[in-house]
């Protein structure tokens, strides 16, 4: 579970049941940062990971996008499994970060529970957004290792695979079959919408 701190945003899931808590700061020290461009290469903000051991304790998000997509809207923001920001890679399918990989999800958990999965910002009618998160699952040294990991800020809301109940055991493509319930990307990535800005994290200590 999540303990927000913030004085603009909060933790956001579907129905928009938003939970803003005060918390004091702690002794958390920089573990990790990544740097937010977007697809023209504009830096819009900075999502630090502190900490005192190997998780991190909190997480803040700084960032001014005033030309980002849905102003005065929640943002999906998840960590991702590759530490490469490219802003349009090469391939079959040319996706904004999609250098990125999918989600971080290193217990092979179901959306909503991948440990890359950080609350929805909100992003202010000016695109300004500021929040702290308190976390314990967290562990930098697993996102830095290997290729490293990236942060990356949705163009729409995550509704964190939080479908209703009488929608389970409907058919997997209900744009296919012309029956109501979630899809496959509904399931994996919560309709977060298109990648708007990536940042591949990196160690500060």
């Amino acid at each position: 579970m999540w303990r927000v701190a913030t004085a603009v945003l909060s933790l956001a899931v579907t129905g928009l049941a938003i939970v803003a808590l005060s918390s004091p700061a702690g002794a958390a020290e920089p573990m990790a940062r990544a740097t937010l461009l977007d697809a023209n290469g504009v830096e819009i903000g900075k999502v630090m990971f502190k900490g005192t051991g190997k998780y991190a304790e909190r997480i803040r998000v700084e960032l001014v996008a005033p030309n980002a997509p849905n102003l005065g809207a929640f943002h999906a923001l998840h960590v991702h499994t590759t530490g490469v920001c490219d802003p349009a890679p090469s391939g079959t399918t040319l996706v904004p970060f999609g250098s990125a990989g999918g989600h971080w999800n290193p217990t092979g958990a179901a959306h909503g529970n991948h440990v890359g999965d950080l609350p929805s910002v909100l992003l202010t009618p000016n695109g300004e957004v500021y929040a702290e998160f308190e976390t314990a699952r967290v562990d930098v040294a697993a996102m830095l290792a290997g290729d490293g990991s990236a942060v990356v800020l949705h163009a729409g809301p995550d509704n964190f695979a939080n479908v209703p109940s009488r929608y389970i055991g409907a058919p997997a493509d209900p744009l296919a079959t012309g029956v109501p319930g979630p899809d496959a990307a509904t399931l994996a990535t919560g309709d977060a919408g298109g990648r708007y800005a990536c940042g591949v994290l990196e160690p500060i200590r």
